[in-house]
This record gives C-alpha cells, sequence and structure tokens, in this order.
C-alpha cells in the first residue's frame, strides 16, 4: 500500500456494533505532537542548512548584509525541506511504533487465551477470562484492553468473535494479526478442531513474534551506530566551520556549494539505504 493511499485512509472506522475503532494502518499526530515534532523538524533542517551552506556572500571574510540575508533564507529554505523530509519519516516511525506495541500486547492475549481454553474453559469464557488477565497486566486505555473488551461486547451483541478479529485483523496493519484472524475464520467455516487449532495458532504466532523482537532486540545496537555514522559528517563540517577560517571560506566559495551539494546528496542516499537495510517486516 503506498503512502498516498495511507494518507487517505480514516483515523477511524465505525464498528457493527457503532462505536469508534482506531485504524492502526494510519497515524495522524496529535495537535501537541505537530507543534513538538515540526518545530523539530524545521529547527534541524535549518541548523543544518546552516552548516552547509551558511556564510555566503562574504567580502574578504567579512559578512555582508547579503552573507546575513543568505542566511535566513537558506535556514527556512532548508527548514521547509527538513519538514518534507522528517515529518513522514517521524510519522512512520510513530505508526510502526504504536503497530509494534499493539503486537506485543496481542501476543499477552494470545497466550491469556491459549492458556484459559488449555485449562477446559469453552471459548466465550476463555475470552473473557483473557479480558480480565489483560485488565490485570495493562491499563485501561492500552490497545488490546479496548480490542478485547470491543470484541466481549460486540459478541453480547450478536456479532461473531471471527467478524470482531476479522475486522481488528485489516485495521492492525499487523501480518501476524491478520493471519490470526484468517486461520481463525478458516476454521469456523470448515467445522475443524476449534480449540486445537486456536491451541496450535497461539503457539506458532507468540514464537514468530517473539522471534521477530528477538531480532529487533539484536539489531538496537546497530541502528544505533548507523545513527551515530549519520550524524557524524555533520558534526566534522561544524568543527571544521569553527577550527578553521580557511575552511570555512573554501566552503563558502562556488566549489565548496558544489562540493557540499554532492556530499548532501550522498547523505540523503547513505541514508535511505541505511533505513531499508535496518528495516524489518513481518
Amino acid at each position: 500500500m503506498s503512502k498516498s493511499k495511507k494518507n487517505k485512509e480514516p483515523q477511524y472506522y465505525i464498528s457493527k456494533i457503532n462505536t469508534q475503532l482506531l485504524n492502526y494502518n494510519v497515524y495522524y499526530m496529535s495537535k501537541k505532537e505537530k507543534l513538538m515534532y515540526y518545530t523539530i523538524a524545521f529547527v534541524a533542517g535549518g541548523v543544518i542548512g546552516l552548516i552547509f551552506y551558511g556564510g555566503l556572500f562574504k567580502n574578504d571574510g567579512v559578512e555582508t548584509l547579503a552573507t546575513h540575508i543568505s542566511n535566513i533564507v537558506v535556514f527556512v529554505l532548508v527548514g521547509f525541506i527538513g519538514l518534507k523530509v522528517f515529518i513522514p519519516n517521524i510519522t512512520e516511525k510513530l505508526r510502526k511504533k504504536r503497530i509494534r506495541t499493539l503486537k506485543l500486547q496481542f501476543k499477552d492475549f494470545l497466550l491469556a487465551l491459549g492458556n484459559s481454553i488449555s485449562g477446559g474453559m469453552n471459548f466465550n469464557d476463555a475470552l473473557a477470562s483473557s479480558y480480565n488477565d489483560l485488565n490485570m497486566q495493562y491499563s485501561s486505555d492500552s490497545y488490546i484492553v479496548k480490542e478485547t473488551y470491543e470484541i466481549l461486547k460486540g459478541i453480547e451483541n450478536n456479532v461473531s468473535f471471527e467478524e470482531m478479529m476479522q475486522n481488528l485483523g485489516e485495521r492492525s496493519g499487523d501480518s501476524d494479526i491478520y493471519n490470526f484472524a484468517t486461520v481463525f475464520n478458516i476454521c469456523v467455516r470448515s467445522g475443524g478442531n476449534l480449540k486445537e487449532t486456536i491451541k496450535r495458532t497461539v503457539d506458532i504466532i507468540s514464537s514468530k513474534i517473539s522471534m521477530s523482537e528477538e531480532i529487533e532486540t539484536s539489531l538496537t545496537s546497530n541502528k544505533t551506530q548507523l545513527l551515530v555514522m549519520e550524524f557524524i559528517p555533520i558534526i566534522l563540517v561544524s568543527m571544521m566551520r569553527l577550527m578553521s577560517s580557511d575552511f570555512n571560506e573554501s566552503f563558502s566559495s562556488v566549489l565548496g556549494v558544489v562540493a557540499m551539494t554532492a556530499c548532501v546528496i550522498i547523505l540523503i542516499i547513505a541514508y535511505k539505504l541505511g533505513q531499508k537495510i535496518m528495516s524489518i517486516k513481518g
């Protein structure tokens, strides 16, 4: 699904029992988040712009009116570019973080459901027991507690578990949750051994989620190293500008601007490749 299509999706869907359900496939920042992240992105872009393109139009090393004007133009222009570059990336990271949180909570839901079924409970009682367990483990406004409560309310209003679960799978943005909903649907329609199928599916999906988390944890240090490597060129250019007036002058020349532009392009390409290499798809 392309980003343009994602942006057109609603933030909430209305369920069959007429309640508002969160669409995890998209992320819309709150006003507080927008103020914070937009300010950070704009200032970060502006500062980086000044590091690479600041101090133009000097006269014998002395700043002129054109220098001050160009600094303001560079700060504002690159600041807006920063918004275009950083905000979609930040939004995507927040979306993935929310899905990851839901996924981890869903794992606990599966474990609680599997344990209740293994204890001899029928499915509806096992579901209610899982909800009680999750209430003790998470706060009332956590994603999985809200979703489990919605499922229970749906069943009370004659909406089947498989319908409610399928709806969650489609909204979740996560393949494991969607796969569980699909397997459960197939099992109900084919008249299979529901308890055994749920137990096996719970074991498989829980193991897969645990493995994904182990991989994510093992890559944490690599992601930190990548972040440091992305900032090193910016720090080096800043140090050279501050420590040597000759370097500072050369950066402000036509050849220096061309060289800096080439460096910026390489940095952007390296950043994109690094993010692609470090991304994990479920």
